[in-house]
């Protein structure tokens, strides 16, 4: 996510308070902004020195007291290293990653480590100005419904009238959802259905203008004549939703697709234990302009009744099995890598070298697959509790054998906390 999204994201959430990605949608309202008087600040250094553990496993920190939480399953710890077996990701006790009310300043592409020294505390950048706990961004569940507009949707446009307007629009693009992401089929059979669905609508509730209602229409590719619409509150927690029986169900129900406000999510990869994916099928003809402008009288018009068609017209569908989106967490903590193959790949906080040329180019030995910390790439964490934070970046990388990337690697973190204050 770049500045310029994370300024749009502020404004959305200031409208909404749907920011969060996950959970309750409450992380983007907790935390502590400084009480008056108070002098927080980063007063305490740590180190987090971390053996890369087995691929899938993972190790989570509290860097208020500075020791490892075993289990991961409470709000107690504050960064979680995910072992990818010769890699890692990182993650936050927010959204889909954890039960807590964490969150990250942006990604380690966004600040060096040396700017952050510069900060006395979390909540005043001395460039920008007051930092609120609305800008400490949750992990979010990544799938074929992120997009890449202000807000990260495929399936809503944000206030588009100007003026007042705070107003969340429906694209009316049409998703192909599969229960089986591991087979090309694109039709399905009554064991594995797909359907095509479009979401329709953001208000509901009591006064018809609630937002978090979300509403939406799907047709089962086997039986294309038949068309279904529900909604469903998705105001304060997850919403699942059972597209088979046409009902909602829970998490540990049989689901496919759920709502958390304007998030969705599907039932595989990191959100769900199904093998449900998704494939964008269709943007209605007429929405956008050329150059992927809303076109802001369309929008208006737009009913579901009348966008129902999309959903029985030419549909691009995914080549191979391969094609189909399963979701992924997305943090701020590990952002898209840059750069390209064979040259090295900047993740963030690391490097990865694919060749021997390139690890030697880096002055690593000559041997690929090689891994090396970036340490003047930094962020600033909120703790899972939300009281607390870190600026964190990774200092080092070693390997048993410096020779060998298949070797045992330790991962050296260099924190400073500015502990919760107590009013």
């Amino acid at each position: 996510m770049n500045k310029k999204q994370n300024i749009a994201l502020l404004g959305l959430c200031a409208a909404l308070a749907a920011c969060g990605g996950g959970g309750s949608g409450d992380n983007d309202t907790v935390g502590s902004d400084p009480a008056p008087g108070a002098e927080p600040g980063f007063t305490t250094d740590a180190q987090w020195q971390v053996v890369l553990p087995a691929a899938g496993e993972a190790v989570c920190y509290d860097f208020d007291t500075q020791t490892e939480v075993a289990g991961c399953d409470n709000a107690q710890w504050d960064i979680k290293l995910v072992s990818g077996g010769r890699s890692a990701s990182l993650a936050t006790n927010s959204g889909p990653s954890g039960v807590g009310n964490g969150g990250a300043f942006g990604s380690p592409f966004e600040h060096t480590w040396s700017e952050l020294l510069g900060w006395a505390n979390a909540q005043t950048d001395p460039v920008g100005g007051a930092v609120t706990d609305r800008l400490y961004f949750a992990d979010t569940a990544r799938s074929v419904f992120t997009g890449d507009n202000a807000i990260q949707s495929t399936a809503f446009e944000y206030a588009l009238t100007g003026g007042e307007d705070r107003q969340l629009y429906p694209t009316y693009r049409v998703h192909l959802i599969t229960t089986d992401s591991a087979s090309a089929e694109v039709v399905g059979t009554a064991a594995a259905p797909v359907f095509a669905l479009q979401i329709t609508g953001y208000y509901g509730g009591a006064t018809g203008t609630e937002s978090g209602h979300v509403s939406f229409q799907w047709i089962d590719r086997a039986a294309p004549a038949s068309l279904r619409q529900a909604s469903v509150d998705a105001t304060e927690d997850w919403a699942y939703f059972d597209l088979i029986s046409g009902t909602e169900t829970s998490a540990s129900g049989n689901w496919q697709i759920a709502f958390n406000r304007y998030n969705v999510k599907l039932n595989g990869g990191e959100s769900g234990s199904g093998s449900v994916g998704g494939y964008l099928a269709r943007t209605p003809d007429g929405m956008y302009t050329a150059e992927g402008a809303p076109i802001v009288a369309a929008f208006v018009a737009a009913t579901p009744q009348a966008m129902a068609a999309q959903m029985q017209q030419a549909l691009d569908t995914p080549a191979s099995a391969r094609n189909w989106v399963v979701d992924e967490i997305s943090s701020q903590l590990q952002p898209e890598y840059q750069g390209s193959y064979p040259a090295a790949l900047n993740f963030g906080f690391y490097s990865y070298f694919p060749t021997a040329d390139a690890a030697q180019a880096a002055g690593l030995a000559a041997t690929a697959h090689l891994l090396a910390a970036n340490p003047t790439q930094g962020t600033i964490v909120r703790s899972g509790e939300g009281d607390s934070y870190a600026r964190m970046h990774l200092l080092q990388i070693d390997y048993a054998d410096p020779a060998d990337s298949a070797s045992q690697q330790t991962w050296t973190f260099e924190l400073d906390v500015q502990p919760a204050t107590t009013n």
